[in-house]
């Protein structure tokens, strides 16, 4: 009956997942306004393919696309064109994010036997080579993470609340930083802190946490309709998705405005993004 429980459960996961395409296009900003251009849907297929994560040094996208029932890691080439499945497990693999000594894709894995979600990285030049961070019957289900460096990362945790924890590898330090966190998770640019949002006094918050100094501070507020997926543009522009529109926030001015987008973009709802120089890569519904 466990079993039958468990394979349940993770069905209704797999159901749950909607038809996403991921959108590669140029970014530029010019006298405040930041416009969006080229756009080439890089998946074009039926089904999920989201949470795009560019390589730091290399011409490369991660991603995570859904097929048979599961989903892999797969990666775009940006000077080619060519898109290369990473993995190939019976588990699914989710959030892949290249780690510190980019040496490793590091993603959450979901266990095809009962849904446990671990923290597990991969060799990038050669993915049968694993080894676990956290095992999630351990550090309860984690949902996404950000690192700081080798040895400091955080992560988000499954429950009621969610909760945002911050880990050293080192000491092996977990602590509960904040609880009613959202799935945006991020290091701020050219600091040594972590963006997330949280919902307080039902408001949702951008907020900036600094591990060093152990300390919380307000970003801005995040729109009320949004989901609250945002990425970093610069270290004083964020950049957050509202139903089909982006709009930035400027941290010296404190004003939020619309980004431009291509005519040729579809008129769909937009979630998740990834930027990197003068890319960004756009999650949009089917």
């Amino acid at each position: 009956m466990k079993k039958i429980l468990a394979l349940l459960f993770i069905s209704n996961i797999l159901l749950a997942q909607n038809g996403t395409e991921i959108f590669l296009m140029d970014i530029a900003e010019s006298n405040g306004t930041i416009t969006l251009s080229n756009p080439k849907n890089i998946t074009n297929r039926r089904g999920y393919d989201n949470q795009p994560f560019f390589h730091p040094t290399l011409p490369l996208l991660y991603y995570t696309a859904m097929q048979d029932g599961q989903t892999d890691i797969w990666s775009y080439n940006l000077k080619t064109g060519v898109g290369l499945q990473v993995t190939n497990t019976i588990d699914s693999e989710y959030s892949p994010t290249v780690t510190p000594d980019q040496k490793y894709l590091s993603c959450i894995v979901q266990r095809k036997l009962n849904g446990d979600q671990d923290l597990v990285k991969y060799n990038i030049k050669n993915s049968a080579e694993t080894q676990m961070i956290f095992e999630s019957q351990k550090t309860g289900k984690i949902g996404y993470q950000a690192w700081l460096n080798s040895n400091e990362l955080v992560t988000f945790v499954l429950g009621t609340p969610q909760t945002l924890h911050y880990h050293s590898l080192i000491t092996k330090k977990d602590t509960i930083v904040a609880p009613n966190i959202g799935r945006s998770l991020h290091l701020i640019p050219k600091q040594k802190a972590f963006s997330f949002v949280q919902e307080i006094d039902k408001k949702w918050l951008i907020r900036a946490f600094n591990p060093q100094k152990n300390t919380i501070s307000d970003i801005t507020e995040s729109h009320p309709e949004s989901e609250h997926y945002n990425c970093w543009l610069s270290s004083n522009s964020i950049l957050e998705s509202r139903n089909t529109d982006i709009f930035s926030y400027n941290i010296t001015t404190k004003v939020w405005k619309a980004v431009t987008l291509p005519d040729m973009l579809p008129k769909r709802k937009i979630s998740r993004m990834a930027v990197k120089g003068n890319k960004i890569a756009v999650v949009m519904e089917e």
